[in-house]
């Protein structure tokens, strides 16, 4: 397999740092500093950046070059609606579908994020991804899964993901309820009841970041 461009490689490490608080909103990121330091030329650098402005991580500010933003209450929203609407749609598609092997491996996710030390924040969000990935593929729609898929790649799911663990260890304990109570519905072939519980658990989710109170934000509460 050929290995990917550099600039995609420096748009990787740029993003992980952004999105695991390394680098913190407000923080300039200048091309020059950024190029010594990986050992590049600043041309691929300056793509890695625009890339990171495209999807709203970073901004240009005149006279001030690239700055680290801040997640926005429109762009979580954004993806929120977006994937509360595509996932329910697949989770409908698959109840009742699911198989013995199927229904053990959520289980085997959910163990395993339970026995999991809250702090280790890319492992939750690793098993968060692979147990609502397991629970749409039933749903015989190569499409949507996909669809479903890339929008699990946007940067929005890993902050949530971090802000929920790191603000309280025992949220964890929470997701592990949360995720349980799905695999439960999804078991029993309860349509209703499985994306009821799924549109709370991830509505909760994101308001967790949104914030309470505020006009059309979801309460805070959950991991999504």
């Amino acid at each position: 397999m050929a290995a990917r461009p550099l600039a995609a490689r420096i748009y990787d490490e740029l993003r992980d740092q952004v999105v695991d608080g390394g680098l913190v909103p407000g923080t300039s990121l200048v091309q020059e500093q950024i190029a010594e330091r990986l050992g590049v030329s600043r041309t691929p650098v300056r793509e890695a950046l625009g890339r990171l402005v495209h999807e709203g991580l970073a901004e240009w500010v005149a006279g001030g070059g690239y700055v680290v933003r801040d997640l926005g209450d429109q762009q979580i929203t954004e993806v929120h609606q977006v994937r509360q609407t595509l996932e329910s749609l697949a989770l409908r598609l698959a109840s009742g579908r699911f198989t013995r092997l199927q229904l053990a491996r959520l289980e085997a996710l959910v163990e395993e994020m339970a026995a999991t030390p809250p702090g280790e924040v890319a492992a939750h969000f690793d098993l968060n991804r692979r147990f609502h990935r397991g629970l749409v593929e039933p749903c015989a729609n190569a499409l949507l899964v996909t669809m479903i898929d890339q929008l699990w790649d946007h940067p929005v799911n890993r902050r949530i993901t971090r802000s929920y663990v790191l603000t309280d260890p025992a949220n964890v304990e929470r997701m592990v309820r949360e995720h349980r109570a799905l695999l439960a519905a999804a078991a029993a072939g309860d349509e209703e009841e499985l994306v009821a519980r799924y549109a709370a658990h991830v509505r909760d989710g994101y308001g967790d970041l949104l914030g309470a109170g505020r006009d059309g934000a979801p309460p805070r509460r959950g991991d999504g």
